[in-house]
């Protein structure tokens, strides 16, 4: 007779105090933490290019899949699509680009203006505060702005060159993201599904399924809004008559791509106007208040729904957890990435019906039929 020791051993595990395994389980994770940080940090730029190329073929997979509908070879529809979205980006950066250049030149220029009318209204402010003995004082403030800003303008002015080389110097990068994109649109699905086939299944499945909502309520939702807000803002900043307004209109709508950081749009801008102008400045912030306003309560709802059901606590950290790891790109990823592990998490520990089995999951097949519409594969399906 053998003896077999997985009992033993798996007794004397179950046999440890709670407490113990959870200190010994700590540093372990703390440790493969540091060594898949070091990876990231590492290889950096290659996976940088890689998500934002799987980000693009995400977006492009829409217009190719309603190709195929419509009965064309997904080959032919990716290479229609993909020459339709080079095109579009070579006329924005023919009509557009040179535009908000000039706009932002013309910044540059009058900045200085702007902050010695800046000063100027708050020491009127200052003497009106005195006269009327309020407890204000902004004589700091009003130093400080005189002193920094001329060295803030001429460092912000000296760097732009070395900013636009830099820019230049990505072209690499931008070639090779461009060639990713058009991989994953044709080959993306067996590329993602080597990899997720690491994964026991059908945890596999359900990660990749989640994945797949996840970004696509969350990135065709947040770029729709994003674009229906920068174009709005530009419009009526056209209408009022506000200097450069297509400059500040586009950079609201580009900072709206991520939650919250249009208000930090928002503030800049009305502070930018005031400087000049307190009562534009004032009525700029309104009009940007109700313009979110609105498209808040009118337009995403009805686009993006609920925002991935993430707490706003929660959204936060993930943005900042994103943007330490891998800058921009993190941020970009953080919301979906982070929505999908708390999906993940409610499936192995639900609040009310106990610990879910992986044979409890719904199907992949059965996942797919409750989206609406189609949901899209993360790598993007390569068959016709």
């Amino acid at each position: 007779m053998t003896e077999t020791t997985e009992p033993k051993s798996s007794s004397w595990l179950s046999r440890l105090p709670r407490w113990l395994v959870v200190a010994l389980a700590i540093p372990l994770i703390g440790l493969d933490g540091w060594v898949i940080l070091q990876g990231l940090n590492y290889f950096d730029s290659i996976i940088s290019a890689l998500l934002l190329a799987t980000v693009l073929a995400f977006l492009l997979d829409f217009p190719v899949r309603f190709l195929q509908q419509r009965g064309i070879q997904r080959p032919s529809a990716v290479l229609i699509i993909f020459l339709l979205a080079l095109t579009l980006i070579a006329a924005l950066a023919i009509t557009l680009v040179p535009l908000i250049l000039l706009q932002l030149e013309e910044l540059i220029k009058h900045l200085p203006d702007w902050l010695d009318a800046g000063s100027r209204q708050l020491q009127a402010f200052q003497r009106w505060a005195v006269v009327r003995r309020l407890p204000v004082n902004l004589s700091g403030v009003i130093q400080r702005l005189e002193e920094s800003a001329p060295e803030g303008i001429e460092s912000f002015s000296l760097q732009l060159p070395n900013v636009v080389i830099g820019a230049a110097g990505g072209l690499v990068e931008t070639v090779l993201v461009v060639a990713l994109t058009l991989y994953l649109l044709l080959h993306g699905s067996a590329f993602w599904q080597s990899i997720f086939r690491w994964f026991p299944q059908p945890w596999g499945n359900q990660i990749q399924q989640s994945l797949r909502q996840n970004f696509q309520s969350y990135f065709v939702g947040q770029a729709t809004v994003a674009l229906i807000q920068g174009t709005t803002l530009s419009l009526a900043f056209f209408l009022i008559h506000l200097p450069l307004f297509l400059l500040f209109g586009i950079t609201i709508g580009l900072l709206s791509l991520v939650p919250f950081f249009d208000i930090v749009g928002v503030l800049s801008v009305s502070l930018l106007t005031a400087l000049n102008n307190v009562w534009l400045g004032l009525g700029v912030f309104f009009l940007c208040l109700v313009i979110d306003q609105i498209i808040d309560n009118a337009v995403s709802p009805r686009i993006m729904g609920k925002l991935v059901g993430l707490n706003p606590v929660w959204i936060i950290l993930s943005l900042l957890l994103g943007a330490q790891i891998l800058g921009v790109i993190g941020v970009i990823l953080a919301i979906p990435l982070a929505s999908t592990i708390q999906d993940i998490i409610e499936h192995i520990y639900p609040t009310a019906t106990g610990p879910a089995a992986p044979s409890d999951l719904a199907a992949p097949s059965e996942l797919e039929e409750k989206d609406a519409p189609q949901a899209v594969n993360l790598g993007v399906s390569s068959g016709s």
